[in-house]
């Protein structure tokens, strides 16, 4: 390759990057967005679990949980939008992480057992498509159904917990452990 050639080349490829990079204000506008989110999702989650609670116990928001919890987190997904959570210990196996979430779960473990700061992330995927991943800590409340279940669990809970998903292994946390992550996925429009 000539020196005009190779000069050529290497413009088109900074044209080309330069025109598919991100600018920072759009990383600042998907987390804003991502957190609102979120924080709508939990706010619903967190209030219908304690209404549940309130009315039938620790025991009863476990069949809540069973066969509510997913739609709820799905109440502000959108076309354009996925909202997911999970977890390396499964209490559902359909909340199973995929590779990706995989990856950022082991990064946030590995942060932990480093001292490390756990801070949402944001990635995109070779389809166009932006993720962000956010840390799910354990709230006291919830050591109630995912505490120590020999300490913690009370046995009618852990019971229910048996009933409905026989191969739990949710449990054992204590306040501020890593539960899981959520998932937000950005799908990118076709027309962009």
């Amino acid at each position: 390759m000539n020196k005009s050639n190779f000069i050529i080349s290497l413009l088109l490829v900074s044209i080309i990057s330069c025109t598919e990079k991100k600018k920072p204000e759009d990383d600042v506008a998907l987390k804003s967005k991502g957190d609102s989110l979120i924080n709508q999702t939990f706010d619903t989650l967190r209030n219908t679990l304690l209404k549940a609670i309130g009315e039938k116990g620790f025991p009863g928001a476990i069949s809540f949980c069973n066969t509510e919890a997913m739609s709820l987190t799905n109440t502000y997904a959108s076309e354009e939008i996925t909202i997911k959570r999970t977890s390396d210990k499964l209490r559902n196996p359909a909340n199973a992480p995929n590779s990706m979430e995989q990856e950022v779960i082991s990064a946030y473990l590995q942060l932990i057992k480093d001292n490390g700061e756990l801070k949402a992330i944001l990635k995109k995927d070779d389809a166009g498509s932006n993720h962000y991943f956010k840390p799910i800590l354990l709230q006291a409340m919830c050591l109630n159904c995912h505490g120590d279940k020999t300490t913690r669990i009370k046995p009618d809970t852990w019971e229910a917990i048996l009933q409905k998903y026989p191969a739990d292994a949710a449990f054992n946390y204590k306040e501020g452990d890593l539960r899981g992550i959520w998932h937000l996925t950005f799908l990118k429009n076709k027309n962009q």
